[in-house]
Order: structure tokens, then sequence, then C-alpha cells
């Protein structure tokens, strides 16, 4: 099997976990538990979760880390990171104040890079603590264009 249809399969097992299990996930999608747990099983090459079923648990699953689990999966096996939108958006007032947090995530961003740099080696625990950094501030920047969005789309204020 493919790592990416490998990933699904990982993925699937997170999301029911993240539902409860494999009796709990059964009870709000239309497939039965045993259908799941070959969803999930990677003996089971050839059987995966149904974009329907995924609709129906993932919103379930969302206190379990990596949460949307298949979604992401899905995404990453096609080469995407999946940044999650803003739930509600910001004024435009707000601008100033996410330009600076922007700005903020970016120095924090070269700052662990320098660090982790100091001794000539990126260690996984920098490389880990740095990448939380960029996540961030992706996050920000995703913020800052729904802004810019509206605004656009308003034509202007």
């Amino acid at each position: 099997m493919k790592p990416e249809r490998i990933a699904i399969k990982i993925a699937t097992a997170e999301m029911i976990k993240g539902c409860g299990g494999l009796e709990t996930s059964a009870m709000f999608c239309r497939v039965s538990k045993t259908v799941l747990s070959e969803n999930q099983s990677l003996g089971c090459p050839s059987t995966f979760v149904a974009i329907d079923v995924v609709q129906d648990l993932e919103p379930l699953a969302r206190d379990r880390d990596g949460w949307p689990h298949v979604t992401r999966a899905l995404a990453a096996g096609l080469g995407f990171a999946l940044v999650r939108l803003p739930e509600s958006l910001p004024s435009d007032t707000d601008l100033l104040l996410l330009l600076a947090k922007l700005t903020k995530e970016g120095g924090d961003i070269a700052s662990a890079i320098c660090a982790a740099l100091a001794d000539h080696v990126v260690t996984p625990t920098e490389a880990r603590e740095t990448r939380k950094q960029v996540r961030e501030q992706i996050e920000v920047a995703v913020q800052l264009d729904a802004v810019l969005a509206a605004i656009e789309a308003e034509g202007g204020r």
C-alpha cells in the first residue's frame, strides 16, 4: 500500500477514536462498525472510508489532536497543507494588529532559526519548535487575508 493510503487508514482510525470508538462512530454515520473497522484496517488495503462518512464523523472528532484527521491526510497526500479559516472575521480596524502579529511571528521564526543554527546543527526538537512558530505565522496570514478579501469584496471601506 502506498504511504498516502496508509496515512488515510491511520487518519481514519484517529477520527474513529476521536468519536469514541467503532460503536459510537457507527451510531453517527450510515455504515456499521464492521465497515468502519475495515476502513481503518491496514489489513484491508482496498477498503476506505466514504466521503459522506468523513463528513458525518470528522466534526465529532474535533477535540482529538490532528483534527480534521482524514481531510488533513487527503490534503497532505496531494501536497497541500491544511489551514483553518478564521471562525469570525476580524474588522478592517484589526489590520494594524494583524500586521504586528505577522511581523512578531516572523521575528520569532528568525530567532528560532538563528538559535538552532548556533551550533551548526538543527535538532528535531528545534525543528519542531520552529515549525510551531511557522504555523502560527501562517494562521495570522490567513486571518489577514480574510480581512483583505472582505474589504475587496465590499469595494473598500
